[in-house]
Order: C-alpha cells, then structure tokens, then sequence
C-alpha cells in the first residue's frame, strides 16, 4: 500500500466512519483466523502477542462479548458500541490451545466457524472433544461452516446436500442442536447464494467477509465483519472494534 493510501486507510476511513456510525443497526463482529506464535501474516495468521494485546484492550475497556448462543432475541443482535462478536474463521486447533485459557481469564466469550470435514481428521483443526468442552462450558460459540469449504460465489455450482445438509447433520450429532449461524468460506458469496440460503435454509445469521452496514434479507441478518489483519496498526484495529471500518463497502462500492 503505497503511502498516500495507508494515510486514507489509516485515519481517512476511521473519520468517515464515525461520522456515518449511527449506520450500524446490527451488532459489530470481528474475526481472525489462526493464532500463531511466530510471524503472522495477513488476515489468516495472527501472531499471538498481537492478539493478546488487542484482546486485553477489549477487556479492560468495558466490552461485552457474546456467543452466537445468546443472540436469542432481536434485541440481542441491535448494535451497541461496546458489545461485539469476537469470531475466528475454520475451526484451527490454536483456537483451543493457544487462546482458551487466555480468553476465560480475561472473561471473553468467542465463537467459532467449523469447516466440519477438518474437524477430528486434520491435525492443525480441533477435535470434537474440543469443540464440545469449550462450548459446554459456556465459553465458545460455534457456527456452520460448510462441510469441505468451497467458495460459494456461485451457488449453482455447489453440492448443498453435502455443503449444508451434512455438515449441519454431523454438527448436531455432536453438539446436539442445528448451527442458526453460518459464515461463507472465503468470504466469497454472491447475491444469487444470499438469496437461496436466506430463504431456503434455516441459519439465522449469515456472515460475509466484507466490511458493510449488516442488514436482513427475507427475515435473516446478512452481516459485514470486520476481519483483524495482523500487519495493520492498533488504530485501525480499534476503529474495526467500534465499526468505523462498516463504511469501507459504501465508499469502494
């Protein structure tokens, strides 16, 4: 990013952001993806001390995290400037075993997206047992992900029995309900794929990757998620906490 546009990204968007923040109707989400102790890289690995840091500003800056679990009610999904959706995309094993004990001491619920067929047979995923003991113990959140994690951008071109018929039956063998959330692998969707899992399947919610105002559509909550890239300063960090960054989509188009 050249330096011209690393200031408007900076300090530009985060302005233009509070200025337009009365647009956030619906609870802000946040996400990572895997949590590692050495260099991170890009929105899909987080070093580890950079996410500490970040996590304990929102500790010890009076914000409410919530599971998808205690999203109950339609007031529960208004938006509030100090209640957010802390969520990490794939189900990565470092979700468990980098970041759980932290996350209870610091009194931060989570949640996380499963790519089901990695769960219990890839070694970098988390196992079932993992799964059910965060979950069981009031902690962690957990949403559809799909079932092998394709892009969706075009849903003709997907198997839906496996994608969401399967990967929602072994979800609810294991945890014993049907996931209400899902979040599109990649990000990747398009206006044909919100229109047939608004209206034909039973999620509540549906995530995008795009930072936007969220909105519904025929009744279920489409949002914007504001992804916490590791190389990004802790300004902008913050400004994607508060939502400032939810105007990205109506400025790039």
């Amino acid at each position: 990013m050249n330096p011209i546009k690393k200031v408007i990204y900076n300090y530009g968007i985060p302005l233009i952001g509070r200025l337009f923040h009365k647009k956030n109707k619906y609870i802000n989400v946040i996400y990572y993806h895997d949590i590692v102790d050495g260099e991170g890289y890009s929105f899909m690995r987080t070093n580890f001390e950079v996410f500490k840091r970040q996590m304990e500003y929102i500790a010890q800056n009076g914000y409410t995290t919530v599971r998808f679990d205690d999203l109950r009610t339609p007031a529960d999904e208004e938006y509030d400037a100090k209640r957010i959706i802390i969520a990490f995309d794939d189900g990565w094993k470092s979700n468990y075993t980098k970041i759980y004990d932290l996350m209870k001491c610091l009194g931060l619920k989570y949640n996380i997206y499963l790519a089901v067929k990695e769960i219990g047979a890839n070694p970098d995923y988390l196992t079932w047992d993992e799964v059910c003991k965060m979950h069981d113990e009031g902690w962690v959140g957990f949403g559809a992900h799909t079932y092998t994690h394709p892009d969706m951008s075009d849903i003709s071109k997907i198997d839906t029995e496996l994608e969401f018929a399967k990967a929602d039956a072994v979800f609810e063998k294991q945890l014993g309900y049907k996931p209400l959330d899902f979040c599109y692998p990649f990000g990747a969707y398009s206006e044909e794929s919100n229109e047939y899992i608004s209206s034909c399947l039973e999620y509540k919610r549906i995530y995008t990757s795009r930072m936007m105002y969220s909105y519904r559509q025929n009744g279920k909550l489409i949002f914007g998620r504001n992804g916490i890239c590791n190389d990004e300063s802790f300004g902008v960090f913050k400004a994607k906490l508060k939502g400032y960054f939810n105007v990205w989509r109506t400025i790039i188009g």
